[in-house]
C-alpha cells in the first residue's frame, strides 16, 4: 500500500509518467465510447468533416503516447540512461498525427464534395484542384516542422543540392512544366472531367476522364485511354462541344434542272416547316434559300439550329427534318438530282455519207 501510495506521490519521480499513462488510458476509453457519434456526422460541413476524420489520428496518437511514457517509466525504474527526454518525440507526433488528421479532413470533405457534384451543385474538377493543393499545402507544412524539430539547418541541404540543383532542374523542366500546365486547367477550366474535347491540332477527341498534376486522361470514342501532358494545352487550341448551346444542321439539298419552276415554293415550304418545328431552336438564324447553279443539279441552302445539344438526339432530330424536306420536295413534283451528262450529236454528221474504209 505504501508502495502505490509513493508511486502516486507528487514529488516522485514517476508520478507524471503515470498520470499521463491513466489520462491517456481513460481517453482512448472515453473515444471509443463516442467512435459511432463521431462516425455519423454529416461529412459535406468542416466540423462534420473534422469530427468524422478525428477518430483514428486521435486514436494511434494516445496509443503512441502511451508506449513513449511507458518506455520512459521503464527507463526511469530501471535506469537505462537512454537519453530519451533529448528526443523531440512528442512534437513529431503531434505534427504528424495533425497531418493526418488533416489529410483526412480533406480526403472526406472532398469525396463528399464529388458526391455531390454528381447532381450538378458543384464542378468536380474544381473540387479535386483545391483538395490536391491542400494536401500538397499540408506535406510542405510537416516538413518545414519536422526539420524545425530535428534540428535540420535547411540551408545545409541547399548548399549540398546546389551542384546537382542545375541538373535537376533540366532533367525536371518537362515535369515542371506539366505541373504549371495542370494548375492552368484548374484555374482557367476549359474543360472539366466529364466533358467531350477535341483539337483541330492535334488527334485528340473523347471524354475527359482525369484532370492530373502531370498528365490528363481522355476516354477515345473506340475506348482507348489517351493520356496527354498537361503542358501541351499550352500550346493547341482545344474545342469544348460539351458547352455548346445547340447543334447545326447544315445541308446542301440539290434539285434538278427540270425543276426551275418549283424552287420558289419548295424554299418557302421548307422554310415554313422549319420555323414550326419543335426540334429546331427558334431563337437562332433560319436560312433556307436557293444557293447556286451546280453540275448537275440546283441547289438549296438549309441552315439552322436545333434544340439539342446531345449526339445522339441530334441525329434522329436532324433524320425527322430530312426526311420532311424531301416530303416537300416530292409534294411539288420535284427530284433530287444526281449527276447526269447530256450528249448532243449535230444532225449533219447522222445523215452525211459513210466514212470511205480503206484497207
Amino acid at each position: 500500500m505504501d508502495l502505490v501510495k509513493d508511486f502516486f506521490n507528487p514529488d516522485n519521480i514517476y508520478f507524471i509518467e503515470l498520470m499521463t499513462l491513466t489520462v491517456t488510458a481513460i481517453t482512448l476509453l472515453v473515444l471509443r465510447a463516442v467512435k459511432s457519434k463521431l462516425h455519423a456526422q454529416p461529412q459535406n460541413k468542416i466540423w462534420g468533416a473534422s469530427l468524422f476524420s478525428l477518430y483514428l489520428p486521435a486514436k494511434s496518437f494516445l496509443i503512441f503516447l502511451t508506449l513513449w511514457h511507458a518506455l520512459k517509466l521503464v527507463n526511469q525504474f530501471w535506469v537505462l540512461k537512454l537519453g530519451l527526454s533529448e528526443m523531440p518525440v512528442i512534437p513529431l507526433l503531434i505534427a504528424v498525427h495533425m497531418s493526418w488528421f488533416g489529410f483526412r479532413v480533406v480526403n472526406t470533405l472532398e469525396f463528399a464534395f464529388l458526391d455531390s457534384s454528381e447532381t450538378g451543385r458543384l464542378d468536380q474538377t474544381a473540387i479535386i484542384g483545391v483538395a490536391k493543393v491542400c494536401r500538397l499545402l499540408l506535406m510542405v507544412i510537416l516538413a518545414i516542422v519536422a526539420f524545425d524539430l530535428l534540428g535540420l539547418d535547411a540551408s545545409g541541404l541547399i548548399a549540398l543540392g546546389s551542384v546537382s540543383g542545375a541538373a535537376l532542374a533540366f532533367a525536371s523542366k518537362d515535369l515542371v512544366s506539366n505541373w504549371f500546365g495542370g494548375i492552368m486547367l484548374y484555374m482557367d477550366k476549359p474543360f472539366k472531367v466529364g466533358d467531350w474535347i477535341c483539337s483541330p491540332d492535334r488527334e485528340i477527341e473523347g471524354t475527359v476522364e482525369y484532370i492530373g498534376w502531370r498528365i490528363s486522361k481522355i476516354r477515345t470514342f473506340d475506348m482507348r485511354p489517351l493520356y496527354v501532358p498537361n503542358a501541351m494545352f499550352n500550346n493547341i487550341a482545344v474545342q469544348n462541344p460539351s458547352r455548346m448551346t445547340h447543334r447545326r444542321i447544315k445541308e446542301t439539298i440539290g434539285v434538278r434542272y427540270d425543276d426551275i419552276k418549283q424552287v420558289n415554293v419548295i424554299v418557302e415550304d421548307i422554310k415554313t416547316y422549319l420555323k414550326g418545328s419543335e426540334h429546331i431552336a427558334q431563337d437562332q438564324t433560319i436560312i433556307v434559300n436557293f444557293n447556286g447553279f451546280g453540275s448537275s443539279s440546283l441547289n438549296i441552302l438549309v441552315y439552322c439550329m436545333t434544340v439539342t445539344t446531345s449526339w445522339v438526339t441530334f441525329h434522329e432530330h436532324k433524320h425527322t427534318v430530312l426526311l420532311a424536306i424531301a416530303d416537300i420536295v416530292e409534294q411539288h413534283g420535284g427530284e433530287f438530282a444526281f449527276p447526269t451528262q447530256t450528249l448532243h450529236v449535230n444532225a449533219e454528221l447522222e445523215s452525211g455519207p459513210e466514212p470511205e474504209i480503206r484497207k
